[in-house]
Protein backbone atom coordinates (compact mmCIF):
# COMPACT_ATOMS: atom_id res chain seq x y z
CA UNK A 1 0.00 0.00 0.00
CA UNK A 2 1.36 3.66 -0.83
CA UNK A 3 1.82 6.08 1.23
CA UNK A 4 -0.78 8.18 -0.14
CA UNK A 5 -3.32 4.96 0.01
CA UNK A 6 -2.55 4.82 3.50
CA UNK A 7 -3.61 8.28 4.44
CA UNK A 8 -7.12 7.78 1.97
CA UNK A 9 -7.70 4.88 4.53
CA UNK A 10 -6.83 7.13 7.54
CA UNK A 11 -9.23 9.60 6.20
CA UNK A 12 -12.44 7.75 5.93
CA UNK A 13 -11.48 5.83 9.14
CA UNK A 14 -11.79 9.23 10.60
CA UNK A 15 -14.66 10.05 8.59
CA UNK A 16 -16.98 7.05 9.70
CA UNK A 17 -15.73 7.78 13.19
CA UNK A 18 -17.29 11.62 13.30
CA UNK A 19 -19.77 10.76 10.85
CA UNK A 20 -21.35 7.12 11.63
CA UNK A 21 -24.64 5.66 10.55
CA UNK A 22 -25.92 6.42 14.28
CA UNK A 23 -24.79 9.92 14.19
CA UNK A 24 -26.92 10.57 11.08
CA UNK A 25 -29.70 8.76 12.28
CA UNK A 26 -29.76 11.30 15.30
CA UNK A 27 -29.45 13.99 13.39
CA UNK A 28 -32.34 12.88 11.21
CA UNK A 29 -34.65 12.81 14.70
CA UNK A 30 -33.40 15.75 15.68
CA UNK A 31 -34.13 17.62 12.39
CA UNK A 32 -37.15 15.67 12.49
CA UNK A 33 -38.91 16.59 15.85
CA UNK A 34 -37.99 20.17 15.29
CA UNK A 35 -40.05 20.25 11.66
CA UNK A 36 -42.74 18.76 13.71
CA UNK A 37 -43.00 20.96 16.68
CA UNK A 38 -42.63 23.85 14.35
CA UNK A 39 -45.42 22.90 11.63
CA UNK A 40 -48.14 20.62 13.68
CA UNK A 41 -49.88 24.37 15.62
CA UNK A 42 -50.54 25.63 12.27
CA UNK A 43 -52.58 22.43 11.23
CA UNK A 44 -56.98 22.24 11.41
CA UNK A 45 -55.85 18.80 12.84
CA UNK A 46 -52.72 16.91 13.48
CA UNK A 47 -53.24 13.77 14.75
CA UNK A 48 -50.50 11.46 18.13
CA UNK A 49 -47.19 10.98 16.84
CA UNK A 50 -47.48 12.15 13.05
CA UNK A 51 -44.05 13.79 12.02
CA UNK A 52 -42.46 15.79 8.70
CA UNK A 53 -39.16 15.37 8.38
CA UNK A 54 -38.89 18.41 5.81
CA UNK A 55 -41.26 20.55 3.94
CA UNK A 56 -40.17 22.35 1.29
CA UNK A 57 -43.31 24.44 0.88
CA UNK A 58 -46.77 24.55 3.03
CA UNK A 59 -49.51 26.71 2.06
CA UNK A 60 -52.50 26.68 4.07
CA UNK A 61 -51.96 24.16 6.96
CA UNK A 62 -55.64 25.60 8.10
CA UNK A 63 -57.13 23.95 5.68
CA UNK A 64 -55.53 20.37 6.49
CA UNK A 65 -56.26 17.93 8.65
CA UNK A 66 -53.59 14.89 9.35
CA UNK A 67 -54.89 11.59 11.49
CA UNK A 68 -52.28 9.84 13.97
CA UNK A 69 -48.73 8.66 13.30
CA UNK A 70 -48.53 9.27 9.76
CA UNK A 71 -45.08 10.44 8.96
CA UNK A 72 -43.73 12.50 5.36
CA UNK A 73 -40.20 11.90 4.23
CA UNK A 74 -38.29 14.90 3.15
CA UNK A 75 -39.00 17.66 0.60
CA UNK A 76 -42.30 17.63 0.50
CA UNK A 77 -44.95 19.57 -1.14
CA UNK A 78 -48.45 20.76 0.72
CA UNK A 79 -50.65 23.02 -0.52
CA UNK A 80 -54.42 24.36 -0.07
CA UNK A 81 -54.29 27.29 -2.27
CA UNK A 82 -57.26 29.48 -0.83
CA UNK A 83 -56.73 32.14 -3.28
CA UNK A 84 -54.73 32.91 -6.54
CA UNK A 85 -53.81 35.71 -9.02
CA UNK A 86 -54.44 34.80 -12.83
CA UNK A 87 -53.85 37.47 -15.04
CA UNK A 88 -55.55 40.61 -13.40
CA UNK A 89 -57.49 38.21 -11.10
CA UNK A 90 -57.72 37.53 -7.57
CA UNK A 91 -59.64 33.17 -7.30
CA UNK A 92 -60.78 32.41 -4.14
CA UNK A 93 -61.23 28.62 -3.04
CA UNK A 94 -62.43 26.83 -0.42
CA UNK A 95 -59.76 24.31 -0.63
CA UNK A 96 -59.79 20.83 2.01
CA UNK A 97 -56.99 17.99 2.90
CA UNK A 98 -57.73 15.16 5.20
CA UNK A 99 -55.15 12.88 5.35
CA UNK A 100 -56.21 9.43 7.58
CA UNK A 101 -54.27 7.80 10.51
CA UNK A 102 -50.91 5.60 10.24
CA UNK A 103 -49.77 6.98 6.24
CA UNK A 104 -46.56 6.88 5.06
CA UNK A 105 -45.46 9.46 2.59
CA UNK A 106 -41.90 9.00 0.53
CA UNK A 107 -39.59 11.73 -0.30
CA UNK A 108 -40.19 14.34 -3.11
CA UNK A 109 -44.13 13.89 -2.60
CA UNK A 110 -46.56 17.01 -3.62
CA UNK A 111 -50.19 17.03 -2.16
CA UNK A 112 -51.79 20.05 -3.43
CA UNK A 113 -55.79 20.91 -3.44
CA UNK A 114 -58.17 23.92 -4.62
CA UNK A 115 -60.86 21.82 -3.42
CA UNK A 116 -61.04 18.74 -1.79
CA UNK A 117 -58.27 15.39 -1.49
CA UNK A 118 -59.68 13.06 1.05
CA UNK A 119 -56.91 10.15 2.02
CA UNK A 120 -57.96 7.22 3.76
CA UNK A 121 -56.05 5.25 6.43
CA UNK A 122 -52.73 2.85 6.21
CA UNK A 123 -51.92 4.81 2.55
CA UNK A 124 -48.16 3.83 1.53
CA UNK A 125 -46.41 6.26 -1.20
CA UNK A 126 -42.94 5.90 -3.12
CA UNK A 127 -40.53 9.08 -4.07
CA UNK A 128 -42.07 11.95 -6.62
CA UNK A 129 -45.74 11.23 -5.77
CA UNK A 130 -48.24 14.26 -7.30
CA UNK A 131 -51.80 14.11 -6.10
CA UNK A 132 -53.31 17.32 -7.56
CA UNK A 133 -57.02 18.10 -7.49
CA UNK A 134 -55.95 21.23 -9.98
CA UNK A 135 -54.12 22.03 -12.64
CA UNK A 136 -53.13 25.45 -14.47
CA UNK A 137 -55.84 26.25 -16.50
CA UNK A 138 -58.32 23.66 -19.29
CA UNK A 139 -57.32 23.14 -22.56
CA UNK A 140 -59.50 25.25 -24.18
CA UNK A 141 -58.12 28.17 -26.78
CA UNK A 142 -58.59 30.72 -24.10
CA UNK A 143 -56.52 29.34 -21.76
CA UNK A 144 -53.70 28.08 -23.65
CA UNK A 145 -52.97 31.17 -25.23
CA UNK A 146 -51.57 32.18 -21.94
CA UNK A 147 -48.61 31.89 -20.47
CA UNK A 148 -49.53 28.97 -17.83
CA UNK A 149 -48.11 30.48 -14.65
CA UNK A 150 -51.15 33.23 -15.33
CA UNK A 151 -53.50 30.79 -16.04
CA UNK A 152 -56.55 30.37 -13.63
CA UNK A 153 -56.59 26.97 -11.42
CA UNK A 154 -59.33 25.04 -12.54
CA UNK A 155 -60.41 22.18 -10.62
CA UNK A 156 -62.68 19.24 -12.48
CA UNK A 157 -63.20 17.35 -9.07
CA UNK A 158 -61.92 16.30 -6.23
CA UNK A 159 -59.97 13.11 -5.39
CA UNK A 160 -60.44 10.54 -2.88
CA UNK A 161 -57.79 7.47 -1.77
CA UNK A 162 -59.76 4.88 -0.11
CA UNK A 163 -57.36 2.88 3.21
CA UNK A 164 -54.57 0.27 2.41
CA UNK A 165 -53.48 1.85 -0.91
CA UNK A 166 -50.44 1.56 -2.42
CA UNK A 167 -48.79 4.36 -4.73
CA UNK A 168 -45.50 3.51 -6.10
CA UNK A 169 -42.86 5.76 -7.39
CA UNK A 170 -43.80 8.79 -9.64
CA UNK A 171 -46.98 8.16 -9.95
CA UNK A 172 -49.75 11.12 -10.72
CA UNK A 173 -53.05 11.21 -9.53
CA UNK A 174 -55.47 13.60 -11.06
CA UNK A 175 -58.93 15.50 -10.51
CA UNK A 176 -61.97 13.93 -10.35
CA UNK A 177 -60.38 10.40 -9.56
CA UNK A 178 -61.86 7.90 -6.87
CA UNK A 179 -59.55 4.99 -5.79
CA UNK A 180 -60.89 2.35 -3.93
CA UNK A 181 -59.74 0.76 -0.98
CA UNK A 182 -57.02 -1.89 -0.96
CA UNK A 183 -56.09 -0.69 -4.65
CA UNK A 184 -52.49 -0.69 -6.33
CA UNK A 185 -50.67 2.09 -8.28
CA UNK A 186 -47.92 1.50 -10.38
CA UNK A 187 -44.82 3.46 -10.61
CA UNK A 188 -45.30 6.34 -12.91
CA UNK A 189 -48.25 5.56 -13.46
CA UNK A 190 -50.91 8.50 -14.21
CA UNK A 191 -54.21 8.23 -13.12
CA UNK A 192 -57.03 10.46 -15.15
CA UNK A 193 -60.11 7.87 -14.38
CA UNK A 194 -61.31 6.13 -11.01
CA UNK A 195 -59.61 2.35 -10.02
CA UNK A 196 -61.89 -0.13 -8.13
CA UNK A 197 -61.03 -1.53 -4.93
CA UNK A 198 -58.82 -3.93 -4.72
CA UNK A 199 -56.76 -4.01 -8.26
CA UNK A 200 -53.77 -2.84 -9.52
CA UNK A 201 -53.55 0.41 -12.38
CA UNK A 202 -50.36 0.77 -14.11
CA UNK A 203 -49.52 3.32 -17.49
CA UNK A 204 -50.41 6.58 -18.57
CA UNK A 205 -53.57 6.97 -18.73
CA UNK A 206 -53.48 4.41 -16.16
CA UNK A 207 -55.70 0.85 -17.08
CA UNK A 208 -56.48 -1.30 -14.99
CA UNK A 209 -54.58 -4.70 -14.86
CA UNK A 210 -55.49 -6.85 -12.21
CA UNK A 211 -58.48 -7.19 -10.29
CA UNK A 212 -58.62 -8.65 -7.19
CA UNK A 213 -61.46 -7.48 -5.97
CA UNK A 214 -63.06 -10.73 -2.96
CA UNK A 215 -64.80 -13.57 -4.89
CA UNK A 216 -67.77 -14.85 -2.88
Amino acid sequence: MTFAETLYHIAVNIGSFFYSRKRHERMLQRICYITTLRAKPLFKAFGHNSSFQKIELLKGPEYISIGNQTSFEKDLYLTAWDSYQANNDIQHFTPEIKIGSNCHFGAFNHITAINSIEIGDNLLTGKNVTITDNSHGSTDFEHLSVEPILRPLVSKGPVKIGKNVWIGDKATILPNVTIGDGAVIAANAVVTKDVPAYSVAAGNPAKVIKNGSPTR
